[in-house]
């Protein structure tokens, strides 16, 4: 039987009496011992078959809690004096209990730093305490490993993770169920676009019980102790310490810890590129492809999902058994966000007109043949944010 049994029995007991009292004309002058001996029966089976009942958890370690029982009784007509049992006085122990709540999926890019995914710290316990916080970064079941992985508290001075205010690593003095945003922030590897990398995040109380009774003591700007449970039997007048936590991700049962999983998922742009024969006028005004026709070929290219995808380029080499019409190029930049230079210009842009863009690879457009590559057609657009859309043609002839 626990520690917590022998108490809550004893109270329950003690309660029954209270509500119970033998009130005035229930005992008669010689049955009086007698019952009395049935009620020691009563709460001696008592102690035996009630189960083991549950501490508010609200209730702060150390509070003191008093219990008198009074046994009132007549003997005939006349009331007797009360008969008090003896006051019980116990102390609430320290229940050590926290949850830490992740299931975000944070979008990043391969190959970038410092990236933050939250998690939430609640202290369950009955007490204030510190927290010491660790990440695990090799979990199996996903395509990357995230690394160089450092858990930051928030500083509340301002909502998401700002590398120059959130710099504690553990959390300090939270009081009771209260919770504080945590966050794991680590490097990306190289990966494919919709590949997954978990992270694992794992809160471990700690405190110095060094106060009266053995009741916490603050240790402001300082991570507390390591929390050693109380392995005997209840210590009269002083504070023991119970693990009631529950396994998480990375951490078993009554450990003083828990933990979670949140996870990266590489989102960056998708391109797409679609190349298809637009029209075909032959020698006698038709479509019949044949030596002297000329042929238009459209290049769609979209970038969707989100982020951006640097120095864009599309290059189409010429087949041998055709001739590119100089000057032919046009480019119809649709939509999308660019920078760095490029043939759709610089900026966020709304639907445009084809453009007509020159062959030598001189001048600023962005668009040449037979320059940059021989033989090729090539059309930079530099740093492009999705989403974006454009549309190049140019014309061949069959020889």
């Amino acid at each position: 039987m626990s520690k917590f049994d022998v108490k809550s029995i004893r109270n329950l007991t003690n309660l029954i009496i209270n509500r119970g009292n033998i009130r005035k004309g229930f005992l008669h002058g010689s049955h009086l011992i007698n019952s009395l001996s049935r009620w020691q029966t009563l709460l001696g089976f008592l102690l035996l078959i009630t189960p083991q009942i549950s501490w508010s958890a609200g209730t702060p370690a150390g509070t003191p809690i008093r219990n008198t029982a009074t046994l009132s009784y007549s003997l005939g007509t006349s009331l007797q004096a009360d008969i008090p049992a003896t006051s019980m006085t116990f102390l609430v122990d320290e229940k050590i209990n926290l949850t830490v709540v992740g299931g975000v999926t944070t979008n990043v890019l391969p190959g970038s730093f410092n990236q933050a995914t939250p998690f939430a710290v609640t202290n369950n316990a009955n007490s204030t305490l510190d927290f010491a916080l660790s990440v695990t970064e090799i979990i199996g079941g996903d395509q990357f490993d995230p690394n160089t992985c450092i858990a930051y508290a928030e500083s509340g001075t301002a909502t998401g993770y700002q590398a120059s205010q959130d710099t504690a690593t553990f959390l300090d003095e939270l009081a009771p169920d209260a919770t504080a945003t945590v966050y794991a922030v680590c490097d990306i590897p190289a990966a494919a676009n919709f590949e997954t990398g978990m992270v694992g995040l794992t809160a471990t109380a700690r405190g110095d019980f060094t106060g009266p009774n053995g009741t916490y003591a603050a240790t402001a700007g300082t991570l507390g102790a390591v929390i050693t449970p109380t392995t005997s039997t209840d210590t009269p007048g002083s504070v023991d310490i119970v693990f009631a936590d529950v396994a998480g991700s990375e951490d078993i049962t009554s450990d003083a810890k828990h933990s979670a999983r949140n996870t990266y998922l590489i989102a960056g742009s998708a391109l797409s590129l679609t190349k298809t024969v637009a029209s075909v006028l032959d020698p006698q005004g038709g479509s019949i492809l044949m030596p002297g026709s000329v042929i238009t070929y459209q290049i769609a290219v979209a970038v969707t999902g989100t982020g951006n995808v640097s120095s864009l380029m599309i290059t189409d080499p010429l087949p041998a058994e055709t001739s590119y019409v100089s000057n032919s190029i046009l480019i119809t930049c649709n939509t999308g966000t660019y920078a760095g230079g490029g043939a759709c210009g610089t900026g966020t842009i709304t639907p445009q007109p084809p453009v007509t863009k020159t062959d030598t690879n001189l001048d600023v457009d962005f668009v040449d043949f037979n320059g940059t590559t021989a033989n090729t057609v090539t059309v930079s657009l530099g740093d492009v944010t999705a989403p974006a859309d454009f549309v190049i043609t140019f014309n061949a002839a069959i020889k």
